[in-house]
């Protein structure tokens, strides 16, 4: 990628003067700041997105399940996931995003935090589970103490669904894809920066296959994709990101 990217550098560090380091108060500033008409990086309904999710969770999981949506954020795509299974549950971090959910089971918690899937599991039995641009804003501990809640909540009949984005290059190039220059950035993207939230990361099919090892896990279908973002701006057209997709099952270790 072009040298040009090293430019951002004085105005990231700028913008983010201020902002809290740690990620979940960076989520929680992020989401306070949007209002009920503002426009999320990342929430865009594509057809093309939801209609490869659609026919491989017909395919491969048992949709009488339950389905929860970890990392559901606002929700807004929590809520298409109720055309495919009789419950849906949204779990988020940040309170915040959490209070713009519309009506619905939404529920505030980390889904790093020890005993969190074991707590749903109490709850729902065997679940589904959908992951939309989660673990491509994790480190790698964070990624296996996820991966550890999502085995106990599939249990022995659920599958995962994962898509994240796996852009080339590192944070900066896909700051600089994303419209972002020493001058100004879109303002979708530099609400984050303001926030502190970090860039994603890449997810390739080595993170895939370390953060779910098989064995244990089964791996039952993965592939590449796009993810989609709202236009970046004004009338202008919608983001698509390279991305991976999965479909997973859990060890059965109860």
């Amino acid at each position: 990628m072009s040298w040009r990217k090293y430019t951002l550098i004085p105005r990231l560090m700028w913008l983010s003067l201020g902002a809290p380091r740690a990620q979940n108060r960076a989520w929680e500033r992020y989401w306070q700041g949007i209002g009920s008409d503002g426009e999320v990086l990342w929430e865009t309904d594509e057809p093309a997105e939801r209609e490869l999710l659609t026919t491989t969770l017909r395919r491969y999981a048992d949709l009488s399940l339950p389905i929860v949506d970890l990392g559901c954020g606002s929700g807004r795509h929590t809520t298409h996931l109720a055309e495919l299974s009789p419950r849906v549950v949204g779990v988020d971090g940040s309170a915040a995003a959490i209070a713009h959910a519309g009506p619905g089971d939404f529920r505030v918690a980390d889904i790093t935090e020890p005993g969190l899937g074991a707590s749903l599991h109490a709850e729902l039995g065997d679940a589904n589970v959908r992951l939309r641009g989660v673990l491509h804003l994790l480190d790698d501990a964070a990624r296996r103490a996820a991966a550890a809640n999502i085995a106990d909540l599939l249990g022995g009949r659920g599958s995962l669904y994962l898509c994240e984005t796996d852009h080339a290059g590192d944070p900066l190039d896909l700051l600089y894809a994303q419209g972002a220059r020493l001058t100004g950035l879109p303002r979708v993207v530099d609400r984050l920066v303001r926030s502190g939230v970090r860039p994603p990361r890449r997810f390739t099919e080595t993170d895939l296959g370390a953060t779910f090892p098989s064995p244990p896990w089964r791996i039952l279908q993965h592939g590449t994709t796009e993810m989609y973002g709202v236009p970046l701006t004004p009338g202008g057209p919608i983001q698509r990101l390279p991305a991976r997709y999965a479909v997973v099952r859990a060890p059965v270790t109860r």
